[in-house]
C-alpha cells in the first residue's frame, strides 16, 4: 500500500511539472525567428533599393568606351557584355531567393527548429554581402580604364615580349565581376545560416 501512494506522489508531481511546463511554454516568444522573418522583409526593401541603381552602373558598363581609343569598349573584353548584362537579374534574384530563405528559416526556427541567440558574426556577414556588390560596381569602371590603357599602350599595344599577356587582360573583367557576385552570394548564404543555426 505504501508503495502505490508513493507511486501515486511521483505521477502526480510529474503531472504538476507537465503542467508548469505548458504553462510557461504558452508565452514563449522566439527572438531568433521574429529576427530572421525581419532580415527577410529587409532583404526584399534593399533588393528593390539598391535594383535601380545596380541597373544605371552596369548600363555605363555596357556603353564603356576608353577614352584614348573609342575602339576599345565592353564588347573588347571576353565574356563581360554577357554576364554585365545578366548582373541585375542576378542581384534581383539573390535577394528574392535570400528574402524567401530567411522567412523560411525564421518559420521553421519559431516552431522549434533553432536558437534564439543573436549572432554578430552573422550579420556583418550579411552587410559584408552587400558590400561585396557595391564594390564590384565602384571598382569595375577603374579595372576597364587600367586594362583598356595597358591594352592601348600608348597606340602601340601590348609589348610583344609580354607573352600570353593580353588573353588574361582580356578575361581579367569578367574575372572580377563574377568573383565579386560569388563572393557576395556565398557570404550572404553562410551569414543566413549561421543566423539559423545559431553560430
Amino acid at each position: 500500500m505504501e508503495a502505490f501512494i508513493n507511486a501515486m506522489r511521483v505521477y502526480g508531481q510529474r503531472l504538476v511539472d507537465v503542467g508548469r511546463a505548458r504553462k510557461e511554454e504558452r508565452g514563449a516568444v522566439d527572438i531568433g525567428s521574429i529576427l530572421l522573418m525581419a532580415i527577410g522583409f529587409v532583404f526584399i526593401a534593399v533588393g528593390f533599393i539598391m535594383f535601380p541603381i545596380v541597373t544605371t552602373a552596369t548600363d555605363s558598363l555596357l556603353a564603356y568606351a576608353f577614352t584614348d581609343n573609342a575602339a576599345i569598349t565592353d564588347a573588347t573584353f571576353t565574356g563581360f557584355t554577357a554576364v554585365v548584362g545578366i548582373t541585375p537579374l542576378l542581384v534581383l534574384v539573390a535577394y528574392l531567393s535570400a528574402a524567401v530563405f530567411a522567412m523560411f528559416l525564421g518559420v521553421k526556427m519559431s516552431k522549434g527548429g533553432g536558437s534564439t541567440k543573436l549572432d554578430l558574426g552573422a550579420m556583418l556577414m550579411l552587410g559584408i554581402a552587400l558590400i561585396f556588390i557595391a564594390i564590384a560596381l565602384i571598382i569595375l569602371p577603374v579595372a576597364l580604364d587600367g586594362i583598356a590603357t595597358v591594352l592601348h599602350g600608348a597606340g602601340a599595344g601590348i609589348n610583344s615580349a609580354y607573352t600570353g599577356l593580353s588573353p588574361i587582360l582580356l578575361v581579367t573583367p569578367l574575372l572580377i565581376l563574377i568573383s565579386f557576385i560569388s563572393a557576395a552570394v556565398i557570404s550572404g548564404f553562410f551569414g543566413i545560416r549561421r543566423i539559423a543555426s545559431g553560430g
